[in-house]
């Protein structure tokens, strides 16, 4: 698959078909159908149609391939944990842990398990659990897959969403903090993004966050009464978290609070600055983001997101972000393990994409067609598309239709440039009849001769493609400068 820039955004795909107008047919005015079955996708839940699918294949497989280069290896956890594990890992008094969480009803008595709302708490946990402390560190691991929170629906947010989730543990040194973010933005570049913000800040230690929280309680004692709801309770217990709070009034009072920078200590200071200058060599760019404290209790130190631009049309986003959380491991039972991780959403990924107007080409799709004459071709046809598969050569069939002419008007609608027919002569022959759709010539070649043929004129076609778009390429650029040399006469 080839992602290039088009001059404009690809159009939505539309998850669902769009409703008929009143009186633009008779099945319009029939009465819909009522049914006490629950026939649509739950609420802020969506089915990721064929149409969709090469945009996820694109994020997930550019992903996988960038993040196995920097040397992490996948691992697969459970969608459903047990709850105490989230409470201790991301707090008790988090909006995840108070609200967020798919509970399940279990049949154990002891257990409560739920769905899992995020990645680090459940990778730490198998770190633990596996005796990944005797590995060589430091320990790189990655998982993606499905996670589930409990709130509203909207832009950029669902309940079950996908993310990639990326893990070192055994390592304190800022270069991996480096590494970590540069791998990200690496991703992106290959994904073809360049209309976000790498936004970065720093959290200290934990002593360090102590003395500033009371800072910051005074500060929004005194504005108390232009916070929102929320915030209001947020204060009793975590100020830090009004901080990341986008309500507007809130977000106007938190402009004007002390900042965490001006208040680390040496060593957290030495830190931060050496993650930075790491930035600036790999030509990472970055802003220094004051408020970001990212919605999480366990981190400290560095922490990171990348926010795509928004418009007037669509909110800024988050599509990435992450953060050092040194005293996880040790708070979940393991032993004293720094690590530091990111998330990465897909969908709100997907959604940069398209925002973007990065065209995908697919180039897996099928240019061959196979159709059979005849019951005893029929084997010899699937024969012949396990072959086509072993070799990678992308096709379709319609081998439950029996008449030809069906079978090459199936060939046309996905623009097939071959078909392939086999019939009873061509199975005792042991060949096949190769018919092009464009001009309606037919050649018959061997059968053990056919797979390189194919590659060689699949090889011609992508060959042929590729000059047609380089010419025109051309003939656009001497457009342009004939139109500013007749400009410059003038």
């Amino acid at each position: 698959m080839i992602a290039k820039k088009a001059t404009k955004p690809a159009p939505k795909a539309a998850n669902k078909p769009a409703a008929v107008k009143a009186g633009a047919g008779k099945s319009a005015k029939k009465k819909k159908e009522k049914s006490d079955f629950p026939v649509q996708t739950p609420r802020g839940t969506r089915d990721i149609l064929p149409q969709e699918q090469k945009y996820w294949e694109y994020v997930v497989e550019t992903g996988k391939q960038v993040i196995r280069g920097f040397g992490f290896q996948r691992i697969d956890t459970p969608i459903y944990e047990e709850k105490i594990l989230f409470a201790r890992a991301v707090g008790e008094e988090t909006d995840i842990v108070e609200k967020e969480m798919f509970e399940l009803k279990s049949r154990s008595a002891g257990h409560q398990y739920v769905l899992r709302p995020e990645a680090t708490a459940t990778l730490c946990r198998a770190y633990i659990e596996h005796g990944m402390r005797s590995w060589p560190k430091p320990v790189k691991i990655f998982t993606v897959g499905p996670y589930f929170r409990y709130e509203r629906p909207q832009a950029g947010r669902w309940r079950q969403h996908h993310q990639f989730s990326v893990e070192v543990f055994g390592s304190l040194a800022p270069v991996t903090d480096a590494e970590v973010i540069f791998m990200l933005h690496s991703l992106f570049t290959d994904l073809g993004l360049e209309e976000y913000t790498l936004q970065i800040n720093s959290l200290g230690e934990p002593k360090e966050r102590k003395e500033y929280i009371k800072l910051l309680k005074d500060h929004y004692r005194r504005n108390r009464s232009k916070l929102c709801k929320d915030c209001k309770e947020r204060l009793k217990t975590n100020p830090l978290r009004v901080l990341d709070c986008k309500e507007e009034k809130c977000l106007q009072v938190s402009n004007t609070a002390p900042r965490l920078l001006d208040h680390l200590g040496d060593e957290s200071r030495t830190h931060f600055e050496t993650v930075l200058a790491m930035l600036d060599d790999l030509k990472v760019p970055y802003e220094v983001t004051p408020g970001l404290v990212r919605g999480l209790d366990y981190y400290r130190h560095t922490v990171f997101e990348f926010v795509g631009k928004g418009t007037e049309e669509r909110p800024a986003l988050t599509f990435a972000g992450g953060g050092r959380y040194d005293n996880l491991v040790k708070a979940l039972g393991g032993r004293d393990t720094p690590g530091i991780g990111a998330g990465v959403g897909v969908e709100r990924v997907i959604e940069q994409v398209k925002a973007e107007g990065i065209d995908l080409t697919i180039t897996d799709a099928p240019q061959i067609f196979v159709a059979h004459l005849g019951e005893a071709a029929k084997v010899e046809a699937l024969q012949l598309l396990r072959e086509l598969q072993q070799a990678e050569i992308p096709f379709a069939e319609s081998l439950d239709r029996d008449g030809m002419q069906g079978q090459l008007k199936a060939a046309d609608r996905i623009n097939a440039q071959w078909t392939l027919i086999v019939g009873h002569k061509e199975v005792i022959d042991k060949t096949v009849i190769l018919r092009s759709m464009e001009s309606g010539m037919q050649e018959v070649i061997a059968r053990s001769d056919l797979i390189e043929e194919l590659h060689e004129r699949l090889s011609m076609t992508s060959a042929t493609a590729a000059d047609g778009t380089a010419a025109s390429t051309a003939g656009v650029d001497e457009d342009e400068e004939e139109e500013e040399a007749g400009k410059k006469k003038k």
